[in-house]
């Protein structure tokens, strides 16, 4: 059986730096709740922290050496380089493939406006989706180079990364739908503001969009989500709106339970 996040991060940490092993987990797992949470922004800042991470962790493994300062445009030139600087314990092809895929990665977040405040762009799906499914590809590679393991292992927890997604909402012409039928109405409408331009919505149209449940169950659940301080009533009446409290269950709670 593939193994879970603990576990990998054990076993990466028997080669490369204890702190890189759990660095690169983390940072995956976090870009994939974010990006399935509809959070477009952090998981693209997310995204950029794999890459810092697995270039650390790529040339401690080519080079021996550990750096837990320099970025990864630094290392990649190093990682790279093929003028005797070091002797290098990976293969040329192996390398560039995985420093043009960090760098795509690294400068695209940077550019993009996910870092720096843009007058033009604000983060978007189509951005978070390249850094997301880049990110899987150089988290695979990784451990394709990295890990001892019997092969057999590694090719099944690479597969178990590289799947597709269970999609939580899809929307058409502009109404959303929560695609678990089995979800609870708190858990409903937790998901749907969340996915809310503004993380808010009227009464009426989170009733509305909410599918899976009756309308008596989704009233009592907007009263028990506001005892629980998770929603919250804004000046816009009729309207509720998701608090830091209610997202932060979306995303640690919520969202990796209904993951596949």
């Amino acid at each position: 059986m593939p193994l879970t996040s603990k576990q990998l991060k054990t076993e990466l940490a028997t080669v490369i730096d204890p702190a890189f092993a759990e660095a690169t987990i983390d940072s995956y797992v976090e870009m994939q709740q974010r990006f399935l949470a509809g959070d477009w922004q952090p998981s693209e800042l997310d995204g950029g922290r794999l890459c810092e991470v697995v270039a650390r962790a790529v040339y401690q493994l080519d080079s021996g050496t550990v750096t837990h300062s320099q970025l990864p445009g630094a290392i990649c030139e190093k990682v790279e380089d093929e003028k005797n600087q070091h002797t290098h314990a990976l293969v040329h092809s192996d390398r560039l493939h995985m420093t043009k895929a960090i760098s795509l990665v690294y400068k695209f977040r940077s550019s993009r406006g996910s870092v720096h405040i843009s007058p033009v762009y604000s983060a978007d799906f189509m951005d978070s989706m390249l850094m997301v499914h880049a990110g899987k590809w150089i988290l695979a590679e990784f451990l394709r180079l990295a890990w001892t393991k019997d092969k057999a292992l590694i090719a099944e927890t690479i597969a178990q990364i590289v799947q597709l997604e269970f999609s939580l909402i899809h929307e058409l012409e502009g109404v959303p739908l929560v695609l678990d039928e089995n979800v609870s109405a708190p858990v409903e409408i937790l998901l749907l503001l969340n996915h809310a331009d503004g993380h808010k919505l009227t009464r009426d149209q989170v009733t509305a969009q909410c599918k899976n449940n009756t309308s008596a169950a989704v009233a009592t659940a907007i009263t028990r989500l506001m005892r629980a301080n998770e929603i919250r009533s804004t000046p816009t009446a009729g309207e509720v709106a998701l608090t830091p409290k209610g997202q932060k269950r979306v995303i640690e709670k919520i969202i990796p339970g209904l993951k596949i």
